[in-house]
């Protein structure tokens, strides 16, 4: 079920974050613990697509501790508040409009994360090398070779059937409700055989924001603008994210989203007792984790360990946080 796209550099920068602190993870107190652990997963796989230098790495940790900071201050309430309204709503028949009034609400919870995360992101691009580029471009390329193969998007292939594409929204479904009626598979199963997206499918367009964005790092290496402009650069883009300017591109977009909400209430307005039940406890859970996790004080990356034995673990001093300009 497509409410799980809350997790769906920035799409990758940006899927990192989302996917690393939001939903969905295998249960509640997971979302606490990758939470929690987020600076150092976000770390991690920066380093893993970028080969950090060690002066880079500084920086992206410090850069890091403060969005997550600022994320933890003043988006989760938001993320738990929609969570709740989504639970009340899911109680009862669905519409697609509906569908897609919850689906804006959660992008515009990226946007506001992108543009949090822009000047961020600048800070970062402007020291990178053209080998660091190459070496993402050659990480995404291996990534959507793995993508193509497992969602059923091979070029020009017998592969390219839409059974992979009902098999993966069946398993999301599932994640949410329990298992599906058989009457549900067929749902899906007919909802995505009968989509015409033409030669265009989710795996080119995945690839033409990657493109978008390897071209925008290449731009800044080159020009190495002021930060401000940097900044500038990368909210441009993310605003693109948003809102497509190429027509061809908006066209699809609209569509595929359109097809997805028709889908999402159909399959929750045909839900089971049973069904609505499983979903109001994990919609439940997710909040309340959410919520928890907002009222925490936590300082990424400051925690110090004891040297002693009878030492308590202790965080850093008290420090207002304030956002960088």
């Amino acid at each position: 079920m497509n409410v799980s796209s809350l997790t769906i550099l920035i799409r990758r920068w940006h899927l990192i974050v989302v996917s690393a602190i939001v939903l969905p993870l295998a249960a509640c107190t997971s979302i606490r613990f990758g939470y929690n652990h987020a600076d150092t997963l976000l770390i991690f796989r920066l380093d893993e697509y970028f080969d950090l230098e060690k002066t880079q790495k500084t920086l992206a940790k410090d850069r890091i501790n403060a969005l997550l900071a600022w994320h933890r201050a003043t988006q989760l309430h938001a993320y738990s508040a929609l969570l709740d309204d989504i639970r009340t709503k899911a109680k009862g028949p669905m519409t697609p409009s509906e569908v897609t009034d919850f689906q804006q609400r959660i992008n515009r919870r990226l946007e506001i994360l992108g543009e949090r995360a822009a000047p961020e992101i600048a800070r970062l691009a402007l020291t990178l090398k053209p080998n660091q580029i190459a070496q993402v471009q050659r990480e995404l390329s291996d990534d959507n070779a793995q993508f193509r193969k497992k969602y059923g998007y091979l070029h020009n292939s017998t592969d390219n059937a839409p059974g992979a594409k009902a098999k993966l929204f069946i398993k999301r479904a599932e994640f949410w409700l329990g298992k599906l009626t058989d009457e549900q598979r067929t749902i899906i199963r007919n909802a995505i055989a009968g989509r015409d997206n033409g030669n265009y499918t989710w795996a080119d367009e995945r690839e033409a924001r990657q493109r978008d964005f390897l071209a925008l790092l290449s731009k800044i290496q080159e020009r190495k603008p002021e930060e401000r402009v940097a900044t500038d650069w990368i909210r441009t883009y993310f605003a693109e994210l948003a809102d497509q300017t190429d027509p061809q591109r908006r066209a699809y977009i609209q569509t595929l989203r359109q097809s997805n909400a028709e889908l999402i209430a159909k399959v929750i307005t045909s839900a089971t007792p049973e069904q609505r039940a499983a979903l109001d406890e994990k919609l439940q859970g997710y909040a309340a984790d959410l919520a928890a996790l907002a009222g925490e004080d936590r300082r990424f990356g400051q925690w110090t360990f004891p040297s002693r034995p009878n030492e308590k673990l202790r965080g850093p001093e008290t420090k207002s946080f304030r956002s960088s300009p």
